[in-house]
């Protein structure tokens, strides 16, 4: 029945089981290992746990094991055997960005930690790019597991679940202690695509009431490498800017089962990031610039709790309550030298000054939110519920800041005063939102058929402080919004036969605008454009549909989905004023400025697409899997292509699993392939379009001991030059500009890690 769920992989086990997955990382979770689409036990398609083939979706797990074994550098290559998803890198700087799922990304995707939302990713844009702040996911030696859930998932997560969700789920005592009392863990990791060096240390400890664990995390490493060739400091640099980069993680849990049936669970959780970078390949936008350097500092801190009863009878079968504070800060500098250039500074025109121009940018977010979640099953006749109701509430502040300081060192004055703004300033207003939503849903079965309706109502207010700004004879001002929306779904999945099953879905999806989206103002006085606030900006909304089947065929598992989503009211930053070409005087904001930007809504934007994937068990400790993704995405309202979808991709594997000296031995073959880039819209970038690519790598996995396990992963193996869309798309890069080869992949690159019990 539907109340029934499937018991937790963490629960007690037989002892050899659980003592392999203390030494192997976790073995009931490699069961799932290298293809995750079905038979595994997921949570974040319904809030609740479940197995994958049984939801009327499309959701993949990362396992632990998948990870070790993979040993990926960033979270860009933790998803590169998804091929429906993406994650951007800005590989000038910063790394990887925001996820992207079917074709929708940045905050339109949900990713969140143990339930606690990441922060808002941000990138001001800009030739300088010393604006950008990512969401920051947890270290990969913290996680047991990462869902990835498609499509609109407003229903149960309200807004910021337009395009899906990213599930990071951490560690737990339980996971490294097996059925032992006391656990000691090293794992030590080098990675040969950034020259990185990680160590882990994990202390866990239990008793019959009490469970706690200790991780702690170390990483330095350089950049990351690429295939180009052409060094120097200039516009058409190819080889990977130098970096120094460290970072250090905290992972501390403590769980208290005071009573049968209840467990209580804190949470601390620290991830710090530094990088100081060499800013070598130069900006054709700003030839002024000479040189530049720069660091960054990155801080995510969360502290949570959450209490599960299960009492044995009653109105409920589970209660969840949760809540949780989260602050986090991102703190860029960068000097810029500015040669041959004008007393004031400026970046574009010539002179006879040198200038150092010195920028601060600060943004920090801070969250404090609460959960609440009821399970009940129920018998009613002929059929059986399982139902699920709950409540988010959610406060969450924003700032950012950035501060300038010129000196020019010819003249020797210092000032705060460049190319017609005066430091510090704020590219938006700061401010404060609220958001509440109530939802429910029923899972209801009616012999081989389930269908399951849900509905979430949300109200999300946006306060920001009172910030305004005079363009010309005009003065634009920060506004407040209060947005709400009811979010339904009907979902179902009949059971044609033990070996066939038929699912489909149609849900509606939310999104309230953000703070830069309704209170950018920004005003480039020198380059004469601004960037106004839109207060009439409305929220996005989308229609989606799901239908599929998954099936056995020639001993495996396979499924098949189909998908069309509707996007209205779609929020883009648009140009949305312009001079006319070779006008001698602006025809902007009363003839005040050249050009206007805004964020502003499109009608309708559509993306559809198909994904097939599977997985065999093959004769002789052999084993394959594979997924092909393909999407299409429109600015129907426009006749343009939507330039965030990826050209299709193809992910195959081949593994085999046996015995090397009386030792388990796993080694795989992966095979990943993507068509070119060819269907784009050039209306602002005549995009540089990438060629089709196929890469083979390579993973080993040893149990050299019986506490000690070897991994070692060999990318790239023919040393492929090839470049990814979504880094191309990510930075702006033109077919005219030189050195493309700066965006390259890495080539053929080492990774090994070695995990020890004690």
């Amino acid at each position: 029945m539907p109340g029934t769920r499937p018991a937790s992989c963490f629960r007690k086990s037989p002892l050899a089981l659980l003592i392999g997955a203390a030494l192997a990382g976790n073995a009931c979770l490699a069961a799932a290992d290298e293809t995750t689409t079905l038979g595994a036990v997921i949570v974040s398609a319904t809030r609740s746990e479940t197995t994958v083939d049984s939801v009327p979706t499309t959701v993949t797990a990362i396992s632990a094991e998948n990870i070790a074994r993979r040993l990926p550098h960033d979270e860009a290559a933790l998803f590169e055997d998804e091929p429906d998803v993406v994650v951007a890198r800005d590989l000038r700087r910063f790394g990887a960005s925001s996820v992207n799922i079917r074709g929708i990304e940045g905050n339109r995707v949900l990713q969140q930690v143990d339930g606690v939302r990441l922060p808002d990713y941000y990138n001001g844009g800009g030739p300088s790019n010393a604006t950008t702040s990512s969401s920051d996911s947890p270290e990969f030696d913290f996680l047991k597991r990462v869902e990835v859930l498609r499509g609109p998932a407003s229903s149960l997560y309200g807004s910021d679940a337009l395009g899906g969700v990213v599930s990071y789920l951490t560690l737990d005592p339980r996971d490294i202690l097996g059925e032992r009392d006391v656990a000691v863990r090293y794992k030590g990791t080098w990675r040969g695509a950034d020259d990185s060096l990680q160590n882990t240390a994990y202390f866990a400890g239990a008793n019959d009431t009490v469970e706690a664990l200790l991780a702690l995390t170390r990483r330095t490493g350089s950049e990351l490498d690429n295939r180009g060739e052409t060094g120097g400091s200039s516009a058409g640099r190819e080889q990977p800017n130098p970096q120094d980069n460290r970072s250090r993680g905290t992972l501390a849990r403590l769980v208290v089962k005071p009573a049968t049936g209840h467990r209580l669970r804190f949470t601390y959780e620290d991830r710090h990031q530094h990088s100081d970078s060499e800013l070598l390949r130069l900006s054709t936008s700003l030839p002024r610039v000479s040189a530049a350097d720069g660091s960054e500092d990155a801080r995510r801190e969360r502290v949570s709790v959450d209490w599960e009863w299960k009492p044995t009878a009653g109105l409920v079968d589970r209660l969840l309550l949760s809540a949780y504070h989260q602050n986090a800060t991102n703190q860029t500098y960068t000097l810029q030298k500015r040669s041959a250039t004008t007393s004031g500074c400026s970046g574009t025109s010539s002179g006879s000054n040198t200038c150092l121009v010195d920028m601060n940018f600060d943004f920090r977010q801070q969250t404090t939110g609460v959960g609440l979640q009821l399970e009940k099953g129920l018998n009613s006749g002929a059929l059986d519920h399982f139902i699920v109701v709950g409540a988010d509430w959610r406060h969450h502040q924003l700032a950012e800041i950035r501060d300038y300081t010129i000196t020019n060192q010819t003249t020797g004055s210092v000032g705060k005063t460049l190319a017609g703004d005066t430091y510090p300033l704020r590219d938006f207003a700061p401010g404060e939102s609220d958001s509440l939503g109530l939802f429910a849903q029923d899972e209801i079965s009616i012999g081989r058929l389930s269908l399951t309706p849900g509905l979430r109502l949300d109200s999300v207010k946006l306060r920001p402080d009172a910030i305004s700004k005079t363009i010309g004879t005009q003065t634009f001002s920060a506004s407040s919004q209060d947005h709400s929306a009811a979010s339904p779904k009907l979902a179902a999945v009949w059971r044609h036969s033990p070996a066939t099953s038929f699912y489909g879905q149609v849900m509606r999806g939310f999104r309230a605008p953000n703070y830069e989206e309704v209170n950018g103002l920004f005003y480039n006085a020198a380059q004469n454009y601004a960037s106004l606030p839109n207060p009439n900006l409305k929220p996005e909304t989308s229609t989606g549909m799901e239908v599929g089947t998954r099936f056995k065929l020639a001993g495996g598992d396979v499924q098949l989905a189909l998908y069309n989503n509707k996007y209205s009211n779609f929020i883009s930053n648009e140009l949305v004023c312009s001079t006319p070409s070779g006008a001698s005087a602006p025809a902007c904001l009363g003839n005040a400025v050249r050009s206007v930007y805004q964020s502003i809504n499109l009608a309708n934007v559509r993306i559809r697409g198909a994904e097939l994937r599977g997985q065999w068990a093959l004769p002789h400790g052999f084993r394959s899997a594979g997924a092909i993704a393909w999407a299409d995405g429109d600015v129907t309202s426009a006749g343009q292509p939507l330039n965030t979808v990826d050209p299709a991709r193809l992910y195959l594997n081949l593994g085999w699993d046996g015995q090397a000296a009386s030792r388990p031995l796993a080694v795989d073959a992966r095979l990943r392939a993507a068509r070119k880039k060819d269907q784009v819209d050039r209306g602002d970038v005549d995009y540089f379009r990438t060629p089709g690519y196929a890469v083979l790598d390579l993973s080993a996995s040893l149990q050299v001991h019986r506490n000690a396990k070897l991994n070692v992963a060999l990318n790239n193996l023919f040393d492929k030059k090839y470049w990814l869309w979504s880094d191309i798309r990510q930075v702006g890069l033109s077919s005219t500009e030189a050195g493309s080869a700066f965006f390259t992949q890495p080539g053929r690159n080492l990774s090994a890690s070695l995990q020890v019990d004690f």
